[in-house]
């Protein structure tokens, strides 16, 4: 029988473990309980009005260069907190002003010019366009290891101006570079430091401490209230957040995926008020690495797609109401046709794997047997869950796998679970296309390179239902769903919101105490 016991000692929720669900496994429930037996004689958040506690799931806070590296969970939330950019997201994921106070956008859509906020650099040199300018060019410079580099390529120049101005001169319009602009990566930096609006106070043991960045400008007073608002940010496996958050020892919980989403069910958390899910777009699915002999063969990578239950992954992972995915992109975005779906959308799942399956006995009775597919996917205990269906699945229509750690070289495939930072087409083509070394079509690559250098909205619109087609057509990648974003909110942060990008700027979390 499933199992229930109370724990927390502000949260007040009870760990329960209902038989057959998602987080009723002994493991899972080993592993939650060990995490809340370590906490519970820890001390939890005191109720202090100016602190809140944060756990990220993933590695270690840390600072990092995202031009030089890709930026895992928690440094690029870390960068977006003490290094912001031109603009950036609110709580609701609308684009703000941050370093920019007012921008212009000249009428044939090839030109934003921003006028900077006056404000210095922590050695008290006032913030100049050419700054900004320097930080921008080292994003989308030749050796920039930028993630968003790729999808850039419309930006012909970044000018500093006069004084606090800076324009960004476009080859073609870009009606969502705003978007692009506003995520972490693209925070401004001067000799790797930025400009808040959260500075790196101290660290405490393996959490860091965030005090806001003072204001060089802002008139000092002996009668001015001292900002006392911190920020306790730490980072850990979702296990150990998900513990410290039922303890009372955490406030707020970031980053939570469909790998730790058995631990939310474990703790009892699904229906709580506190459980809080983000509708976001982006990608989440399997992308095929063309390695073995018959991944080269795109019938036989299309009938693993058709193979997949995709309801009974949701299902399986008890996740209400995720939307599942048969096609590339999520709706038409800025694509001059609806997206394409795949030619075997409309048969029922007993027709495809059977169609499937007698592709696949084909190829083995001309080729040979299959060597099993080595399937890439992050740790955790949902992605064990995902793993198990993705194999019956497989094994149904005749394909064996076997799982491999996420960063093994010859994996046959590889999951991606990334929330898109745009509302455009293009991330969703350029991140399963041929520059990332998957199974692509070189015509629907074509056809997005002409979108890109497209001279007009209208013809770039036609070019990427081109190549969107030309996508569904090659079953490069094999969508199941929309990507799952959760957090663990306490009540006390009533400012926090729901949005399409996942973005929860700390400084929006709470209305800060009068002091």
């Amino acid at each position: 029988m499933g199992g229930c016991g109370e724990t927390g000692r502000r949260s007040r929720l009870k760990i329960c473990f209902p038989d057959g669900s998602a987080g009723s496994s002994p493991a899972i429930r080993t592993i939650l309980g060990l995490a809340l037996g370590a906490l519970a004689s820890g001390c939890g958040p005191a109720d202090d009005p100016n602190r809140v506690d944060i756990s990220i799931i993933g590695p270690p806070p840390k600072l990092g260069d995202p031009d030089r590296e890709a930026l895992d969970a928690t440094r690029s939330i870390m960068l977006r907190e003490t290094a912001k950019g031109l603009v950036r997201f609110d709580a609701s994921g609308q684009i703000e002003p941050a370093l920019a106070e007012s921008w212009i956008v000249t009428d044939d859509g090839r030109s934003i010019i921003f006028r900077i906020h006056r404000m210095k650099w922590p050695d008290g040199r006032e913030v100049t366009g050419d700054d900004v300018a320097a930080s921008l060019n080292r994003a989308i410079a030749n050796n920039s290891e930028n993630r968003l580099k790729p999808l850039l390529t419309a930006i012909d120049a970044v000018v500093g101006m006069t004084g606090r101005v800076v324009e960004i001169r476009l080859k073609t319009p870009r009606p969502y570079i705003l978007q692009l602009l506003a995520q972490p990566e693209m925070g401004i930096r001067r000799n790797g430091t930025g400009l808040g609006p959260w500075r790196i106070s101290e660290r405490a043991g393996n959490a860091f401490i965030l005090r806001p960045a003072p204001d060089p400008l802002a008139e000092t007073s002996e009668d001015a209230p001292e900002d006392l608002r911190q920020i306790h940010v730490k980072g850990g496996r979702g296990a150990l957040a998900v513990a410290r958050f039922v303890n009372g020892t955490s406030d707020l919980v970031l980053n939570g995926t469909a790998a730790d989403w058995p631990y939310v069910i474990a703790a009892g958390l699904d229906g709580a008020q506190r459980l809080r899910r983000d509708p976001v777009e982006g990608l989440f699915g399997f992308a095929i690495l063309p390695r073995a002999t018959f991944l080269k063969e795109r019938s036989l990578r299309e009938a693993m797609s058709m193979a997949i239950d995709r309801p009974g992954i949701t299902a399986a992972l008890n996740v209400p109401r995720w939307p599942t995915m048969e096609r590339l992109l999520p709706n038409m975005l800025d694509s001059g046709q609806a997206p394409a779906a795949p030619d075997w959308a409309a048969s029922d799942m007993a027709e495809r794997r059977s169609l499937a399956a007698r592709r696949i006995s084909s190829w083995e009775g001309a080729r040979g047997a299959i060597a099993p597919v080595r399937v890439a996917l992050p740790p955790g205990p949902g992605m064990k869950m995902l793993f198990a269906r993705i194999s019956a699945d497989w094994r149904r229509i005749g394909v064996p796998t076997v799982l491999v750690p996420y960063a093994d070289e010859d994996a046959d495939v590889r999951l991606i679970d990334e929330v898109a930072p745009n509302n455009s087409a293009n991330w969703y083509l350029a991140r399963t296309g041929c520059t990332y070394g998957l199974a692509c079509s070189p015509i629907g690559d074509t056809e997005l390179k002409t979108a890109r250098t497209a001279p007009s909205l209208g013809q770039r619109s036609a070019a990427i239902a081109r190549a969107d087609a030309a996508f569904a057509q090659a079953a490069g990648y094999i969508p199941i769903a929309k990507p799952l974003r959760w957090s663990l909110v306490s009540p006390v942060l009533t400012r926090y919101r729901d949005n399409g990008f996942g973005v929860h700027p700390f400084a929006e979390l709470r209305v800060p105490a009068k002091n």
